[in-house]
């Protein structure tokens, strides 16, 4: 699941050479890190004595965070962890170097802060970059390197952030509002829906230079929630690009993000994060000699839950919408039971045509059908051994009995559908011969009595 894993691995070696561990907190914990999504955040220009003010700003935005649908929708999903890197100085710099502003904007100044955050990059004046990226992976290999996203929390009032691998933002008031527009770069892969620029222009999500309706991107969502084909602004080259929407969060801070962006995020987060978080039982190859057998999904339900479970048993419908169920040994065959469990993501934020590649995931288990009380029963007859040989067999096989036995034993062969086919009293502990000449050839269930309670059971499979 965490592709961030891979490119962590890639600084493991400068990681052990110098990296340094940091305190870490956690805002929110939803369960395991290699089921969920983890966002860790980062400081950057706050001192030692700033580090409680960190915690306080991460808390604000990630609660502004999951108020944006489709975060909040798909909170369950995710993990946020914080990782408290102290700077020398407070703050972000500021060299003055903007040609979109009349500088200085704000006072011009050089911070010594951890990750090299400055605003003016690319001297746009609210493009504000954690420009020392090296830092940061070495960082997050030596203190989180099972990350998905991490987000650069840089203690500046001033208004800027930026987008790229890792998301940037300042703790302006809008702070939160211009860090989840940038993770809709970097999280969710979307293009700005303002005109960036021509160096910003390509095929996306949301951006495209096709006007078919029919063979757009977004084609299932044309006429729905205001989505239609719009022409980027500004003339020029900008002209022949276009957006689904025309107040989206990819253009204007505080408003949502249009359907088509909701429906990237999504598809997202369903790449990282499978609803199926763990089952049980674990081993998806059972054999059932205790009744009722239970079965039960670990899910991450989104809110509400949109999750469908459908339940089949050996091809045909069990049941449907539970997590849970309890199999009795009348719902099995003797023969090898199929049970499959099928997690359909039904939220009506999703309207793509390959939904059931991406949005739907199954787990089976095969399930032999065993005796009942034979585990209790045969830990009572630990003095006896029942050796059944050859096997698998060709006309007959042998039984010898080891131990104290008292009393005769019989032993009875069931075809697969659990009809009855032989029945055969074993004498004493001297090898018993049972014909098995007359049974076609397969596999066969056997039980062996003692006193009419079962002591043992297993399989012969007759060539």
């Amino acid at each position: 699941m965490k592709k961030s894993v891979l490119i962590a691995a890639l600084f493991h070696i400068l990681a052990n050479a110098f990296g340094q561990v940091f305190d870490k907190d956690t805002i929110v914990y939803n369960g395991n890190t290699d089921k969920h999504i983890n966002l860790v955040i980062l400081s950057d220009g706050y001192t030692t004595g700033e580090l409680s003010k960190f915690v306080t700003d991460a808390t604000v935005f990630t609660n502004g965070f999951f108020s944006e649908i489709p975060y909040s929708n798909y909170k369950k999903y995710f993990n946020v962890f914080i990782i408290k890197v102290p700077s020398n100085q407070s703050g972000a710099s500021h060299p003055g170097t903007a040609n979109d502003v009349t500088e200085p904007a704000h006072p011009v100044s050089t911070v010594d802060n951890y990750f090299g955050s400055a605003f003016d990059y690319g001297n746009i004046h609210r493009l504000l970059v954690a420009t020392k990226t090296s830092v940061i992976s070495n960082v997050l290999a030596s203190n989180f390197p099972n990350y998905d996203q991490a987000l650069i929390l840089v203690n500046s009032s001033y208004y800027g952030g930026s987008g790229g691998y890792y998301t940037v933002a300042s703790t302006n008031s809008s702070s939160a509002q211009i860090a989840i527009h940038e993770l809709g770069h970097s999280f969710s892969g979307m293009n700005d829906e303002y005109w960036a620029g021509d160096t910003y222009a390509s095929e996306g999500k949301n951006m495209t230079k096709q006007t078919n309706p029919l063979l757009v991107k977004w084609k299932n969502w044309m006429g729905i929630n205001e989505i239609g084909i719009y022409q980027h602004c500004c003339g020029g080259n900008s002209s022949l690009w276009y957006k689904p929407h025309q107040n989206c969060k990819m253009q204007y801070l505080g408003t949502p993000f249009c359907s088509v962006c909701v429906q990237g995020t999504i598809e997202k987060i369903h790449s990282l994060a499978s609803p199926l978080e763990s089952y049980y039982p674990d081993n998806t190859s059972v054999t059932a000699t205790t009744y009722p057998l239970k079965i039960k999904l670990a899910l991450i339900s989104p809110e509400p839950n949109t999750l469908k479970r459908t339940w089949f048993l050996n091809g045909s419908p069990y049941t449907k919408n539970t997590d849970s169920l309890f199999l009795r040994e009348s719902n099995l065959t003797f023969n090898i039971n199929t049970l499959e469990a099928i997690i359909e993501d039904t939220t009506q934020f999703l309207r793509v045509d390959n939904h059931a590649a991406i949005h739907i995931y199954s787990i089976s288990w095969s399930i032999e059908k065993g005796i009942v009380g034979i585990k209790d029963i045969a830990a009572t007859q630990t003095e006896i051994e029942i050796d059944i040989y050859p096997n698998p067999a060709i006309d007959h096989i042998s039984v010898r009995i080891k131990g104290d036995i008292k009393g005769d034993l019989k032993l009875e062969i069931y075809d697969l559908l659990g009809k009855r086919l032989k029945s055969h009293i074993i004498n004493g502990p001297d090898e018993n011969t049972i014909d098995l000449k007359d049974i076609q050839p397969g596999i066969y269930l056997f039980r062996i009595f003692k006193d009419n309670q079962i002591i043992s059971s297993g399989k012969i499979i007759r060539q």
